[in-house]
C-alpha cells in the first residue's frame, strides 16, 4: 500500500477511534438496558440541544425558537414540517447553520447519491463524525468485536485503480485492524487470491455491502473454497432473506445487519436474536403514513438527527419504510425495534466480462452531480447501459459527460454506456422506485480468457 494511503488511514484512526470515542461507546453500552424511561429523559435533552441550535437555521428558526424547555418530542411532530431530499436540493443553503456554504475545512462533505440516483451534498461537522464511530463501535460489539480484532472490508472503498488486472486487490490498514477488499476486483479469477489474502491475515470478521457479501460467497462456493468467519457485519443496502442464508451457510456466520444512511438521521443495528434496535441516542426515528402521521402499521420512516451542528435534518423523510414491533427483547437491551425494513431496490447488474457491479458503487458515479435531479442505470444489453437522467433546469450535456466518466474511473472500465435524458423516471405500482434495474433474463457468460497462473489454493480454506 503507498505510504500516503497508510498515513490517511492511519491518521483517519487515530482521530476516530480515540479515547474520547472509546468512552463514548463504552457509556453507550452501560445504557442499553436501562428503563424505557430512562431513555426517553436522554432523548428528550438530546433533542432539546439540537433545537436550541436549530435556531440559527433558516429553515428551523422560527419553530425552533419557541420549542418549549420540556416535551420536545411532542413538539417536533407538531411544529417542524416532514422535509425530503428535494426540500433540501432546492435550497440547501436554508438548512445549513448560518444559511451559508461552510468553510472549506470547517465540515466533512458527503457528496452521495446514496441508493437513488438522485445525488444530495451533505455537509457534516467533524464531532458528528466521531459521534457515528462510537454508534458504529457499539454495534459491532453486539456482533462480538472488540478493539484491535481484525476485520475484512467488502465495501464501497477504491482500494487499487479500477483497471488494475493483477494482484493485490486489496491493502491493509494497521492502525484500524482492516484488511481492504476490492468490492470492484471481485469476480472468479481474483477469488482464490482474495481468500488467500484473508487466510494470511487472520480476520475474525467480516464487514460488507450485503450484495458483496452475498457475490463473495457464491464465488468461493463456485470454486470449492472453504473460508470461515465469526460473524459478519452488513449494512448500507437492503439485506434480502436469500441473501442472509447463504451468507451465513458459506461462511458459518452469523449475519449482524445495521440500518442507517448519508444523512445521518437514524441508526439501528440487529442484536444477536436478529432483533433491530433504532438507538434513541443517535436521533428521533418516526414511522408514519401517508398523511404524516405516526403509525404502527408499515410506514415510511422520518428521522431528527441529534449531532450534526453544520447541517442538521429535522424530521427527513426517507425512502425506506419498516413497522414497529413493541415486544420486548430477549436479549434485554430496552432500545426500540422495527421490523420490515424496505426500501433501496437495485438489481445485479454486470460488466462486459460478465464481473458483477455492485449497486452501491454505481450510486458513485452521481455523487456530487448538482444537476442531476434523478437518475436510473438499466443494463439493456450483454455489453449495453442505459443511464436515465431527470435534468435540472441547470443541466447541460458536460453533466452527463461527467457521470460516464465517473462510471469509468470509480466503478468499472468494462462498461459501456450512454446518457438518455428523460422527463421523468415512474415509481413501481408499488411506489418503491427500483435505480437499478437489469432487463437480462440471465448473467452474461464471461469471454473466455487465457489461462493465468494462481496462487495454490485447495478446498477447506478455514479461518
Amino acid at each position: 500500500m503507498p505510504l500516503s494511503q497508510t498515513l490517511k488511514y492511519t491518521l483517519r484512526h487515530v482521530a476516530k477511534r480515540n479515547p474520547w470515542v472509546l468512552r463514548r461507546c463504552a457509556e453507550l453500552i452501560s445504557r442499553e438496558r436501562a428503563h424505557p424511561a430512562m431513555h426517553r429523559v436522554r432523548q428528550e435533552r438530546l433533542l432539546a440541544n439540537i433545537l436550541a441550535h436549530a435556531r440559527s437555521v433558516p429553515a428551523y428558526a422560527r419553530a425552533a425558537a419557541a420549542a418549549p424547555a420540556r416535551d420536545g418530542l411532542a413538539y417536533l411532530r407538531d411544529a417542524f414540517p416532514i422535509i425530503d431530499k428535494l426540500s433540501l436540493r432546492a435550497e440547501p443553503e436554508r438548512y445549513l447553520t448560518g444559511g451559508r456554504l461552510p468553510g472549506r475545512h470547517a465540515a466533512l462533505l458527503a457528496e452521495t447519491s446514496g441508493t437513488t440516483g438522485t445525488p444530495l451534498d451533505v455537509y457534516r461537522s467533524f464531532g458528528s463524525a466521531l459521534v457515528e464511530e462510537a454508534f458504529h463501535l457499539q454495534s459491532w460489539h453486539w456482533a462480538g468485536w472488540r478493539p484491535g480484532e481484525k476485520q475484512a472490508v467488502l465495501r464501497g472503498e477504491r482500494v487499487v485503480p479500477i483497471a488494475q488486472r493483477s494482484a493485490p486487490f486489496w491493502f491493509e490498514d494497521p492502525a484500524g485492524a482492516q484488511l481492504f477488499l476490492s468490492t470492484r476486483h471481485l469476480d472468479p479469477d481474483t477469488v482464490a487470491q482474495l481468500a488467500a489474502r484473508v487466510l494470511s491475515y487472520g480476520a475474525r470478521q467480516l464487514r460488507a455491502y450485503p450484495s458483496a457479501a452475498y457475490d463473495f460467497a457464491t464465488l468461493l462456493t463456485e470454486a470449492d473454497i472453504e473460508l470461515r468467519f465469526d460473524t459478519v457485519i452488513t449494512g448500507s443496502e437492503m439485506l434480502y432473506d436469500f441473501q442472509r442464508e447463504r451468507i451465513e451457510s458459506v461462511f458459518g456466520a452469523r449475519v449482524f445487519d445495521h440500518y442507517g444512511m448519508a444523512e445521518r438521521v437514524a441508526f439501528a443495528a440487529e442484536c444477536e436474536l436478529g432483533r433491530m434496535h433504532v438507538n434513541p441516542e443517535y436521533g428521533v426515528l418516526e414511522i408514519v403514513d401517508e398523511d404524516g402521521n405516526p403509525t404502527d402499521d408499515e410506514g415510511t420512516i422520518v428521522g431528527t438527527s441529534f449531532f450534526n451542528r453544520v447541517m442538521p435534518f429535522i424530521r427527513y423523510k426517507m425512502n425506506d419504510s419498516a413497522r414497529w414491533n413493541h415486544e420486548p427483547c430477549a436479549c434485554g437491551r430496552t432500545y426500540p425495534v422495527i421490523e420490515g425494513i424496505g426500501g433501496r431496490l437495485a438489481d445485479q447488474l454486470y460488466d462486459i466480462d460478465g464481473r458483477a457491479v455492485n449497486g452501491t458503487v454505481i450510486g458513485f458515479a452521481f455523487d456530487g452531480m448538482r444537476n442531476v435531479h434523478k437518475g436510473q442505470v438499466i443494463q439493456t444489453a450483454v455489453d449495453r447501459w442505459t443511464i436515465r437522467i431527470v435534468p435540472t433546469s441547470n443541466y447541460r450535456a458536460i453533466d452527463g459527460e461527467r457521470v460516464l466518466a465517473k462510471l469509468a474511473e470509480q466503478v468499472s472500465a468494462r462498461v459501456r454506456a450512454h446518457i438518455e435524458v428523460v422527463r421523468d423516471i415512474p415509481s413501481l405500482p408499488s411506489g418503491k422506485y427500483k435505480w437499478v434495474v437489469q432487463t437480462l433474463d440471465r448473467r452474461p457468460a464471461a469471454p473466455k480468457r487465457r489461462a493465468q497462473s494462481r496462487p495454490a489454493l485447495t478446498a477447506g480454506l478455514a479461518v
